[in-house]
């Protein structure tokens, strides 16, 4: 058992809370039984950390990687939540080439800042199979991300640091909707959805990118008929993405 936050693979875990060694080092913390239960099932984990009060290990049973025990004080310096369930694992970010004709649903994020804003989890459970977040959006794999998506980043494939004009231009085949006030039609009068598709959300204060939207050839708003002048990035997104995956033919 470790018992010291002082120890030299302690500090090397606690590096990967901060993004910059994320993406030095390949590697990504995940915290809560759940989680690791989803990345196990992944097949992305490469040890896990427990404490010397965790009691559940039907969930590490089957783990050949390597298990570190560690006091319940230690624990909490890796520990990124208040009240930690006592696992953590190292998982590892498998480089995939994004090849878009592979997919037909896909979530495009444009320099958004917010980790609560990314949707992933939204777009797990509207059954979308990719999600690129461009050049400037916040870090995939940052703690409040993770722990966000609530495993969902691990049911759909999911592409980084993407240059996302470069991309649009590869997507002749889709249709591409975004949302901007300059947009002259509901999402209410969407009508005959059909084929690959894409949605594009932007910054929580700039929006969608004029360039970007000069690529898209669906260009909506969303009818608000009470006071508030917008909407949270998510919970827009949340919107689109259920009409459009409702409504797809």
């Amino acid at each position: 058992m470790i018992t010291s936050a002082s120890n030299k693979r302690i500090k090397d875990i606690q590096k990967l809370k901060d993004n910059k060694n994320i993406k030095k080092y390949g590697r990504y913390l995940i915290e809560g039984k759940h989680l690791v239960e989803e990345a196990l099932d992944a097949k992305v984990v490469e040890e896990i950390i427990i404490s010397e009060s965790f009691d559940e290990y039907n969930i590490v049973d089957s783990f050949e990687g390597d298990l570190i025990k560690v006091t319940d004080s230690v624990m909490k310096s890796i520990s990124d939540t208040i009240t930690t369930q006592g696992i953590i694992a190292v998982c590892r970010i498998d480089k995939k080439k994004l090849d878009i004709n592979n997919y037909s649903k896909v979530l495009i994020l444009d320099k958004v800042q917010d980790p609560g804003n990314l949707g992933i989890r939204t777009a797990d459970a509207f059954n979308f199979d990719c999600i690129i977040l461009g050049k400037g959006t916040t870090s995939l794999y940052g703690q409040k991300v993770i722990r966000s998506t609530q495993g969902s980043n691990f049911h759909l494939d999911c592409f980084d640091n993407i240059d996302l004009l470069e991309l649009i231009d590869k997507m002749s085949n889709f249709n591409i909707f975004a949302t901007s006030l300059k947009a002259d039609k509901y999402i209410e009068q969407l009508d005959n959805i059909t084929g690959k598709i894409a949605v594009v959300f932007g910054n929580e204060g700039a929006g969608v990118s004029e360039e970007i939207l000069s690529k898209v050839n669906n260009l909506l708003k969303i009818s608000m008929p009470g006071r508030a002048e917008s909407l949270n990035v998510s919970i827009a997104a949340g919107i689109v993405m259920h009409y459009i995956s409702t409504n797809l033919k």
